[in-house]
């Protein structure tokens, strides 16, 4: 009888001690998962911070065009030359002002008691000396539009609408 206790007692305690390497080998294969887990946050973190850095420079630079109501890159120095040439003193502000002022071309209709018309002069994109992408809206849809533009005499400008959509 004793020495079946013996063996008893010898068989809890080698169950014990496996059971505890067990747990130790999970430990240890968990503490490796962790730490790939931090690498990855860690990683993540970075990319997070590297957007951020991005979308604030982003920010800025149209913040600028907005303030200084600059076209975006489509406009060089030889087309703005050869519109001035043409009558527009001022070709981007003078596109865009005059575009403003006849909400008419626009064929879609405002909803809700809204008219349609070009509200805001940084959503008038000059492409080049042919072409404009305009951005457009009642206060309730917005849409856009590509319109052709010609100069006559004294820098009269007349509109073509080439296609418009609503969003």
């Amino acid at each position: 009888m004793e020495q079946r206790k013996a063996y008893i007692i010898i068989a809890i305690q080698s169950a014990v001690i496996g059971i505890l390497i067990i747990m130790l080998v999970i430990s240890t294969v968990n503490t490796v998962r962790v730490g790939e887990l931090e690498e990855k946050v860690e990683a993540s973190d970075r990319l997070i911070s590297e957007c951020i850095r991005r979308n604030d420079s982003l920010s800025l630079l149209l913040q600028e065009f907005r303030i200084t109501g600059a076209a975006l890159p489509f406009l060089d120095s030889r087309q703005i030359e050869d519109l001035q040439k043409m009558g527009l003193p001022d070709p981007v502000s003078n596109l865009r002002e005059n575009l403003a002022a006849d909400p008419g071309i626009i064929e879609s209709r405002g909803v809700l008691g809204g008219a349609m018309g070009f509200y805001f002069m940084d959503g008038i994109h000059i492409l080049n000396k042919r072409w404009v992408f305009a951005y457009f809206e009642d206060g309730h849809l917005a849409g856009a539009m590509l319109l052709r533009y010609e100069i006559h005499d004294e820098g009269e400008i007349s509109w073509e609408v080439l296609d418009e959509t609503i969003y």
